[in-house]
Formats: C-alpha cells, structure tokens, sequence
C-alpha cells in the first residue's frame, strides 16, 4: 500500500513539474479523489448495466404475457377462460394489463358474469384514455343494463352523448334509447330514438315503429 501510495505521489510531482503551477490544485485534488471518482464511474456503470437488464427482462416479460395471452384466448373458448384470463391479469407487466383487462370484460359479457363483466369495464376505463376509455364505458354501460341496472347504465349514457364524436353518434344514441327503455324514462328513450331517426341507419323502420310506440305511450 505505501509503495503505491508512493508512486501516486511521485507520478503527481512529475506531472506538476511540467504543469503550470495554477494548474497544481487541481491536480492535487485529482489525485485525492481518484478512487472516490473511480467508485462513482463504477457505480454509474453498474445501475446503467441493471437497468438494460431490467428493459430486457421487461421486453420479455410483456412477449411472455402476450404470448400467453394469446394461448388463453384460443385453447379454452369457455367460461374457464374468464379464470385463465384473471390469474394472467395478476402476473402480467403493468403495459399489457389494459390487454388482458379488456378481454376478461368481453369474455364476462360473452359468458352471462355480467356483475363481473362491471368490474372490468370499470378497470378498463381507470386504465385507458380517448377511444379506447370511451368504448370501455359504453362496455360499462351495456354491462349495467344486462345485470338490470338501466338507471346508472342511462346515467353513463347520458355523459356519453356529451362527449361522444360523429363516428359514435349512432351507436350512442342507439344504447341511450335502451338504456332509457331499461330505466323507463320514456321520454329520454323517444328522444334518442328520434336523434336515431335524423341519421342513416339500416334499420330506419324499426326505429320509426320505437317512436311511434314510445309516442303512444
């Protein structure tokens, strides 16, 4: 230890011999803290290394989980699915959880587990933003009609139309009116079903045989 310590001490008087002597400091101080320095450097180079290991494990991660994912929904076409699809939502990496959400929601709606279909829908929307919250909600709403809740499915509805774009007009309008029906608030339902009637839709008489229904009520 002396001996390095000695040649360190040597090396530093050559170096300031031919150094200017502003520069001495410096130098001086480089030299105390040399190994302070190479400490911070290796630890630099060390949370860099963990954190390129932890991107790649993260990286694999989400593949696994989409790759199971993926086995899920096409090797068990059943109830068991929703089951499969809720342990998976507990081991996933948090970007693909909105994924499995939304499928452990439309797998409910498919199977009849409304109540817990609810559920879903209602994570999906904490989850997401834009369209795919505004579809999440609509799930929500339809979900809330099913398990005979037509009174908060119409008040899910109805914040919906508010916000809703022109390419969402006639499916909102159109689970409005069912969900007013549902809640039997005739006169929301009559006036969704007429927004309905100004568009183009395919089943213009049945929307007109609703209007002319709810109208002689």
């Amino acid at each position: 230890m002396a001996d390095t310590k000695t040649t360190s001490q040597d090396t530093l008087s050559d170096i300031e011999s031919r150094a200017p002597e502003s520069m001495h400091p410096i130098l001086e101080a480089a030299f105390k803290y040399q190994k302070q320095l190479i400490i911070a450097v290796s630890v630099i180079i060390g949370l860099t290394a963990i954190y390129a290991g932890y991107n790649a494990y993260a990286a694999k991660a989400k593949a696994s989980a989409q790759a199971e994912l993926g086995a899920i929904l096409v090797e068990t076409p059943s109830k068991d699915q929703i089951t499969k699809l809720e342990t998976l939502l507990n081991n996933v990496p948090a970007s693909v959880k909105p994924a499995v959400t939304l499928e452990i929601a439309q797998a409910s709606m498919t199977y009849g587990e409304y109540a817990k279909a609810v559920t879903y829908w209602n994570m999906l929307v904490g989850e997401t933003n834009d369209d795919m919250q505004f579809a999440a909600r609509m799930g929500k709403a339809k979900a809330l009609m099913l398990v005979g809740k037509g009174t908060d499915a119409l008040t899910e509805m109805k914040e919906l139309v508010g916000i809703a774009s022109d390419a969402y007009t006639v499916p909102v309008y159109r689970q409005l009116a069912l969900a007013a029906e549902t809640a039997g608030d005739t006169a929301e339902a009559l006036t969704a079903y007429k927004k309905l009637a100004e568009k183009n839709v395919a089943d213009k008489p049945f929307i007109d045989f609703k209007i002319s229904q709810l109208e002689s009520k």
